[in-house]
């Protein structure tokens, strides 16, 4: 398959469009032709330059715009992610708008934890995941041993939470 093939023209329009949507001129990390707009700019600079975004003062980006990332990355987590640079990339630039992660969360109509009701089948796969890394490991996983842990954390609340669920579903299929 052949790419498709970006023009300095396409570059243009695309990095006004994200200034306009952003608030702010772009990022090169928030850009998908970053590495086009390099080699047909010269640099960086001279794309956003040539942009008419060079002498733009950088502003932080529109709360709208941050909203609709959160909201976007939490699908492809499916969980909000937790308050930090590593999960959410414009972690600091909600705390130019909000006290802290969870009043941004609930600003986005997101939840730090799962109410008790959701997930009922991602909390039970949860279980007997770790359920069978326990009998193969012969011991009850730490938290750092289980790659889904952040799982764990939004849809039990903790990870004693979690272990309380597990011994409950062990009494259950012992008892069949």
């Amino acid at each position: 398959m052949v790419d498709s093939v970006v023009t300095k023209e396409q570059i243009i329009a695309e990095l006004q469009q994200l200034a306009q949507e952003q608030g702010r001129v772009p990022r090169r990390s928030m850009y998908n032709h970053f590495e086009k707009a390099r080699q047909l700019f010269g640099s960086w600079p001279d794309a956003l330059k040539a942009a008419g975004l060079e002498n733009e003062p950088k502003r932080s980006f529109k709360e709208e715009y941050l909203i609709a990332e959160v909201k976007r990355i939490s699908v492809e987590l499916g969980r909000p992610p937790v308050s930090g640079p590593r999960e959410f990339p414009l972690y600091m630039s909600v705390m130019e708008y909000y006290d802290s992660w969870d009043a941004f969360l609930e600003r986005a109509g997101l939840t730090k934890f799962a109410s008790e009701a959701d997930g009922a089948e991602i909390k039970e796969k949860l279980i007997l995941d770790i359920l069978e890394m326990e009998r193969i490991i012969r011991r009850f996983p730490i938290m750092s041993e289980f790659k889904d842990y952040r799982l764990v954390r939004y849809y039990f609340g903790s990870w004693k939470n979690f272990k309380v669920a597990c011994e409950a579903k062990k009494q259950e299929i012992s008892s069949k």
